[in-house]
């Protein structure tokens, strides 16, 4: 094997790895609460977030105008045409309330954005309204002395940044598109406009992410690390339907949907709540009860003792202004309500991977059917559905493994998100005794940690001294039930961002051959095609060209694996996420379906993941026969799905 990133991470340890004979530390029981300069703003910034207490939401898009509350995608911006707005009647008005601040959807799901964008053409500057809302609504709000913060919406049904499969199909949605790299492109092009060009940000909320792409397919770590680069003292805030710190720095508790602060709530929260009939304005607005006077100043006792600060969504109607209703109930809070000066400061929040790395893949030593490890790396979760890797009705010790794409310095964090959803049906499977390893090379393990959790929902954390890590393995050695669940797994840095370490990856030139563990035959372009689409499957080695591949780097852990006679990239058929779909050529699409994680079996062995599909390479039922077909399948330890890369 010649020099490489394959070479570095040859013989991961399967189930029960080797652990090196000198190893960091222990840390067992850390307390795993803040510490030191980062944790300190951490600490300091969701404090200010708390003693904020009330503020105003402000959901103004295409949906004002369409009386829709999730507009459809692709209509005309033109649509958006108020005769003006008026920031300032809604700065007074929160003001008249005692609130201390606001939040701006800048732009919701269909896309459209308040502000001049150049990304994307679904803005205001192609509207009936040309003028930048997002700057009018920052002036007024700071003139009126508020503090200003942004929604955004992942999730753009116009672009096409989704991801929704059919078995999250709550909602009717079935879309097969997959997270593309230019979609990234355009997320991080657009949030870098919010938070650079209008000042001070304090915070920064985000929808449509957690429960609907998942932050692996939307990568969480360049989207956390951007934002805190242009605003670090910014507190993010993602709407993802945990009521346990998780998905970013503060829960959003989102009541409409059942979710609400529970009692002796502790952790730095936001409550939202509507004022009207729906989150946009819609015709019968103006003339609706509204949330009474006695529940919005409830709302405000009950929240204020649990940490949570409550945000009441005011919708400008179609002139840029607040209904009369809307400004006299608002009005008649402020008169009754004035915040409790003698609550008690911020109780010290839990310990975060401040910093996050995205991981490619995941593997375990068993797993329940369906609820592979996988799972535990999606980043998907809300009330709608959950999902985990689960070891149900086998036993433990298990372990899995977390492949982090390369080697990162100071990996020092792992945050535990068990099981949150659901639990009437099943409370068992909180892991209580664990050990942490990690690796660099896939070859020796090292043991780092090692401790007890209690047996319940809360998110846990272990913490370690900070090291160079590529690889993380969790060993559930119990767990309530005699069974594990992992509904969510964060691995990062927490006082200083993970940076790649430098190692030679392929690209050097380097050709291998793709030889299947069980039948010893390569991976081969049927009939040596060059066409988009040509078939790849098994045949013994000719030492053919197009029996030849090389691997390159697509610069976040992932590869595109070229075919040496057609020069064009394995790749997952049609945007197939099922069991068996195929694997055939195509020409490079910079797309997620044509890239694999390359991860290691443990003897000299690997396995390959569809970073679209999350499913592994394999033959189709094993077979031996020249000419068995290759095809996507569930990772499942099979020799049928393990791979030696020989250079040729």
């Amino acid at each position: 094997m010649s020099s490489s990133r394959l070479t570095r991470r040859t013989f991961l340890g399967a189930a029960g790895a080797a652990t090196a004979a000198t190893a960091l530390p222990l840390v067992p029981g850390f307390s795993g609460l803040l510490s030191q300069a980062s944790a300190a703003n951490a600490q300091t910034n969701l404090s200010k977030l708390v003693d904020r207490r009330f503020g105003m939401f402000n959901h103004f898009s295409l949906g004002t105008f369409t009386d829709q509350e999730w507009a459809e995608p692709k209509q005309s911006p033109t649509l958006f045409a108020p005769p003006s707005v008026n920031c300032a009647q809604w700065a007074d008005a929160a003001v008249a309330a005692k609130m201390s601040y606001g939040i701006l959807t800048t732009k919701h799901h269909d896309g459209f954005a308040l502000w001049p964008s150049a990304h994307g053409s679904q803005n205001v500057a192609n509207s009936g309204y040309k003028q930048d809302v997002v700057q009018a609504y920052c002036d007024a709000f700071r003139a009126r002395g508020l503090r200003v913060g942004f929604y955004y919406s992942i999730w753009d049904r116009t672009f096409g940044v989704e991801a929704w499969e059919s078995r999250h199909s709550v909602t009717g949605l079935e879309i097969t598109d997959a997270i593309q790299p230019g979609d990234m492109t355009f997320i991080l092009g657009q949030i870098t406009e919010l938070l650079t060009n209008y000042g001070t940000v304090d915070m920064f909320m985000t929808d449509g992410y957690a429960w609907q792409m998942g932050q692996q397919s939307v990568s969480y770590q360049r989207i956390r690390s951007l934002v805190k680069k242009l605003q670090p003292d910014c507190v993010m805030i993602d709407i993802g339907g945990l009521a346990e710190p998780f998905l970013s720095d503060a829960i959003f508790f989102e009541e409409p949907l059942g979710i609400t602060a529970p009692a002796g709530n502790t952790y730095a929260g936001m409550q939202g709540q509507t004022i009207s009939n729906g989150w946009f304005w819609h015709p019968s607005t103006p003339t609706e009860s509204l949330m009474s006077k006695a529940a919005i100043l409830s709302h405000l006792a009950d929240l204020e003792p649990k940490y949570t600060s409550f945000i009441l969504n005011c919708p400008p109607n179609r002139n840029g202004l607040l209904d009369t209703n809307i400004v006299n109930r608002l009005a008649e809070v402020g008169a009754a309500w004035s915040p409790n000066a003698s609550r008690p400061s911020l109780p010290t929040q839990l310990l975060r991977a401040e910093h996050p790395v995205t991981p490619v893949n995941a593997y375990a030593t068993a797993f329940h059917t369906g609820e592979g490890p996988l799972n535990a790396i999606d980043g998907l979760s809300d009330v709608r559905y959950e999902t985990c890797w689960s070891t149900w009705s086998l036993p433990l010790p298990q372990s899995i493994t977390i492949d982090l794409g390369g080697v990162w310095s100071n990996v020092s964090t792992l945050e535990y998100l068990p099981k949150q959803w659901n639990r009437t049906d099943s409370t068992d499977g909180d892991i209580t005794s664990y050990t942490i390893y990690t690796s660099t090379n896939g070859v020796t393990f090292t043991q780092v940690a090692t401790g007890t959790w209690a047996g319940d929902r809360t998110t846990k954390l272990v913490e370690w001294p900070a090291r160079n890590v590529g690889f993380v393995r969790i060993q559930v050695n119990a767990a309530t039930g005699e069974y594990a669940n992992i509904s969510g797994v964060r691995i990062g840095g927490r006082t200083a961002e993970p940076a790649p370490v430098s190692t030679t990856l392929p690209g050097d030139g380097t050709v291998y051959r793709l030889v299947a563990r069980h039948s010893g035959k390569v991976a081969d372009v049927a009939s040596a095609g060059t066409a988009d689409g040509t078939n790849v499957l098994q045949w013994p080695w000719l030492n053919q060209a197009n029996q030849k591949w090389t691997l390159t780097s697509t610069g976040d852990g992932y590869y595109k694996i070229k075919g040496a006679g057609s020069g064009k990239l394995l790749e997952v058929a049609g945007l197939s996420r099922a069991d068996g779909g195929n694997v055939d050529i195509w020409q490079d699409a910079i797309a997620p379906q044509q890239h694999w994680a390359v991860t290691p079996t443990g003897d000299g062995y690997y396995f390959l993941v569809n970073r679209y599909s999350g499913l592994s390479l394999g033959v189709d039922e094993g077979s031996t026969t020249d000419g068995a077909n290759i095809e996507q399948q569930p990772y499942a330890s099979l020799t049928r799905q393990q791979w030696q890369l020989i250079p040729s």
